[in-house]
């Protein structure tokens, strides 16, 4: 999955420019995404109260297709829990049946802990939340589960792909009245629903791969949003678990990129 694009490939732009003028329009008409500006709004809004929240914490709730190698198509949970405290905190925990991944920073380290080895490995990391997501997808090919929601202006940092996007307009999600989104890239196609209230908080995202066999899903549905309420220090500090052990972190080229 493109770095930044899972759960949350936020990426628009701007169509304040759009009525500029006729030179304006035929100056660079293959440059501007065809964004419905509703969907741009939307999107937008939803992209600034995030960014705007100094700690959150959401649940989310996992379906992923897998293509087996007879080409049939099945689909594996997963449950991800994401803590963030901008600028320097961030704890994520992704867990499958009998495995999982957890994730601490807390503004001086990253530790990755893999629950099934129950193996973890601890690196140096930069002092903000933005440059770490950089350097674990650079120098340890690591996607961190919805490290969109946690960096400081989500908008901004997945605007560069977009290609389209619509606004197919109001959906439930278990009960909560949402603005239904979708936008194109040209790898993936993704949806957007967004809780139409006071607190724009995403309810539900889907991201299809188009240049995969059989045009894979991720669905996540969001809940137990809390925007209130600031985690404790502890809640980004790694503890080994018992019978854990340490192991070096592997680089790059030896571990390669991952999806959440």
């Amino acid at each position: 999955m493109m770095r930044r694009m899972i759960l949350w490939a936020l990426a628009v732009v701007l169509l304040a420019g759009a009525r500029a003028g006729a030179a304006e329009e035929a100056a660079a008409p293959a440059t501007r995404p065809a964004v419905d500006p509703t969907a741009d709004r939307i999107l937008h809004e939803s992209c600034d109260f995030l960014a705007k929240t100094p700690a959150l914490s959401v649940h989310a709730e996992l379906w992923k297709d897998v293509v087996l190698p007879s080409g049939h198509k099945i689909q594996v949970t997963r449950s991800i829990d994401l803590a963030a405290r901008r600028p320097d905190r961030l704890h994520v925990d992704a867990r499958a049946h009998r495995k999982g991944r957890s994730i601490w920073y807390d503004g001086k380290t990253l530790t990755v802990l893999d629950r099934e080895t129950n193996l973890y490995g601890t690196v140096d990391a930069p002092a903000t939340i933005d440059q770490m997501v950089d350097m674990a997808a650079t120098e340890y090919g690591i996607t961190i589960p919805l490290e969109d929601l946690a960096v400081s202006d989500p908008y901004a940092s997945a605007m560069k792909h977009v290609t389209a996007g619509g606004y197919f307009g109001e959906e439930p999600v278990l009960g909560v009245m949402c603005r239904h989104v979708a936008f194109s890239t040209d790898r993936i196609d993704w949806q957007l629903w967004v809780a139409d209230s006071p607190q724009p908080l995403p309810q539900k995202l889907v991201i299809s791969y188009k240049g995969e066999e059989q045009y894979p899903q991720y669905t996540f549905i969001f809940s137990k949003w809390n925007v209130s309420n600031r985690a404790a220090d502890l809640a980004f500090q790694f503890i080994p678990p018992p019978g854990s052990g340490a192991t070096p972190m592997m680089k790059k080229q030896d571990a390669g990129g991952n999806r959440p």
